[in-house]
């Protein structure tokens, strides 16, 4: 094996070690081993660079964790890389749709999210969104297309676990306050690939949400929305929403890691 592929292999597997952080938040380096197919020598070889190096840290159990600091410094990293890759296409959309279109991400304790990037309809009667601001997870199409990925994969109990600690409230005759009906919404997005809801989280605002997957298609990265007023409306012209807005969030989609 030349240096070059050597040097590949190891940046493989150092990415796939962090990654493993992500479903579970205190590892051995045995359970990395096992995980990344590699002798115990050589995760100790990995553990010890990471560790070195500040992106995880031993516990007193003498298992690791990520540590905060450079993931949260490579985070907004690529949370920066995430927006200038979506904003031309934003912008794009929102000219071709003539409706507001949205970028959120989820925070990091899956309770809420904030729309990150944006661009309003050229229209002079439009829905607009405030950058920035924290919404509940269980609130809006966004958050439920947020919602439904990050649940995609878990049991029932896990499901109904996760969704009684979230606060479910009533903004709107058409909320969803039980955990049955948000569950059945939840499900109903992840069959046909995206969101709509009509005056659910505020009166007269239509939303329309899709995924955006990351290059490999094993996570979601980020949502893409399009809002407006219900008067601009017609429910059979649905798909003429969803499909550029699908096209959109596959374009960011493929062009981020």
């Amino acid at each position: 094996m030349n240096n070059t592929n050597k040097g590949s292999l190891v940046a493989e597997r150092t990415l796939k070690a962090l990654m493993l952080f992500s479903k579970k938040k205190y590892l051995s380096v045995a359970e990395i081993a096992t995980s990344l197919e590699i002798s115990l020598p050589a995760a100790y070889r990995l553990v010890e660079t990471l560790n070195n190096t500040g992106f995880i840290k031993r516990e007193q159990s003498k298992e690791y964790s990520l540590d905060a600091p450079n993931i949260l410094q490579l985070y907004n990293m690529v949370q920066q890389d995430l927006r200038e890759v979506a904003r031309p296409i934003i912008r794009k959309l929102a000219m071709e749709i003539r409706e507001s279109v949205y970028l959120s991400i989820v925070h990091s304790d899956n309770s809420y999210y904030s729309f990150i990037e944006g661009e309003d309809s050229p229209s002079q009667v439009k829905w607009s969104e405030n950058i920035g601001s924290a919404y509940l997870l269980s609130t809006g199409t966004a958050g439920k297309t947020h919602l439904a990925y990050i649940i995609k994969d878990f049991n029932d109990s896990e499901k109904d676990a996760f969704i009684s600690k979230l606060e479910l409230k009533p903004y709107t005759e058409n909320s969803l306050v039980t955990v049955e009906k948000l569950k059945k919404s939840l499900e109903k997005i992840l069959e046909d690939g995206y969101c709509y809801t009509n005056s659910e989280h505020l009166y007269g605002v239509v939303g329309i949400s899709v995924p955006i997957f990351n290059f490999q298609r094993t996570s979601v990265v980020a949502v893409l929305s399009v809002f407006m007023p219900d008067s601009h409306f017609d429910e059979s012209e649905l798909k003429n929403y969803v499909a550029p807005l699908t096209a959109g969030a596959n374009e960011i989609g493929n062009s981020i890691p």
